[in-house]
């Protein structure tokens, strides 16, 4: 693994914490001039059922990226002003979303992951599950840094 990484990886979810972890990234990136990828994955479920089914799911699908796209804009913007590279990645889900996101850090030689953590109090600890512990039982093949 290497110590000034030159690819890192941002997972892309839809909260709170993944733009504080974007915001970390960028700060690494701009420190050891090295190019972000987010990765987006969709859960793609179509066929799997009834064509009402089916057409729910292609309407979700749409909408979920017509949101992701809003969200980009943002994200190209703040790339730009801080002279990082940003590259994005949308993935159909085949996998779970932890899974995919590994399979991408083996494919494409990522150096650093860098994804937000849900601080986790009390007995949630025990009882919730939070993607950042799957990625992490999968063992990715470059440092990972936790932002919560």
């Amino acid at each position: 693994m290497k110590i000034y990484p030159k690819h890192i990886m941002v997972p892309f979810r839809p909260s709170d914490v993944f733009f504080r972890a974007f915001d970390e990234a960028v700060t690494i990136a701009k420190q050891n001039n090295a190019r972000i990828t987010v990765v987006k994955v969709i859960d793609y479920r179509a066929g799997l059922g009834i064509d009402m089914m089916m057409a729910a799911d292609i309407l979700s699908r749409e909408c979920d990226l017509h949101k992701f796209d809003g969200i980009l804009t943002g994200l190209q913007k703040q790339a730009i002003l801080s002279d990082v590279n940003l590259d994005v990645k949308i993935m159909d889900l085949h996998l779970s979303p932890a899974k995919a996101f590994v399979d991408f850090a083996y494919q494409n030689d990522v150096d650093m992951m860098v994804m937000g953590c849900i601080k986790k109090k009390g007995l949630t600890k025990h009882f919730r599950s939070d993607i950042s512990d799957e990625i992490m039982d999968l063992s990715p093949p470059c440092n990972v840094v936790l932002v919560e």
